[in-house]
């Protein structure tokens, strides 16, 4: 009877591992949101730390910049891009035009980057929050991808090719 004990505490704990589908989830309280109204509000280096319910990888974590011209790009993971936004008169934002390189990486940061850019070319709206995170919403009802201000690293938007990310 001692040794059941020990086993069936076991066996749930090895039973609940192998459920697990690896991806780290992402999960904080709502805090208070305003909507962008301005394309200032927006320039400037994001650092990309959750994809809707999926904590990014830090070690690949993607970066994003919002320049002149309303240009964005960045570094996805693996591969860069750049493409256009605009911002509407009733806070409305739109990416579009997204060129992506087409580097091959390990199959988690591809499945990281896929999401990414699928999400980002559905964009409809944006919010910052009291912290100044900035959420890009592609759907009401799903969760956004969050973006927190990035002062260490550099994208240039300024040419026409892909964007370049350079560490400060």
């Amino acid at each position: 009877m001692d040794k059941w004990m020990f086993v069936v505490p076991l066996s749930l704990i090895l039973l609940g591992g192998c459920a697990s589908d690896g991806m780290q989830r992402y999960s904080q309280a709502p805090t208070a949101q305003r909507q962008v109204t301005d394309r200032q509000e927006l320039d400037g280096n994001w650092t990309v730390y959750a994809i809707g319910p999926r904590a990014v990888d830090q070690r690949f974590s993607p970066r994003l910049a919002f320049g002149d011209l309303q240009r964005v790009g960045g570094d996805a993971g693996c591969n860069r891009f750049m493409g256009r936004f605009e911002l509407d008169e009733s806070g409305g934002l739109i990416v579009s035009d997204l060129k992506v390189t087409r580097r091959i990486c390990p199959d988690a940061i591809m499945v990281q980057e896929a999401l990414l850019l699928s999400r980002l070319k559905a964009v409809k709206i944006g919010r910052l929050t009291a912290e100044g995170d900035l959420l890009l919403y592609h759907d009401d009802q799903a969760l956004p991808i969050r973006l927190r201000p990035d002062l260490g690293a550099r994208v240039s938007t300024a040419n026409s090719g892909p964007a370049s990310l350079s560490r400060g």
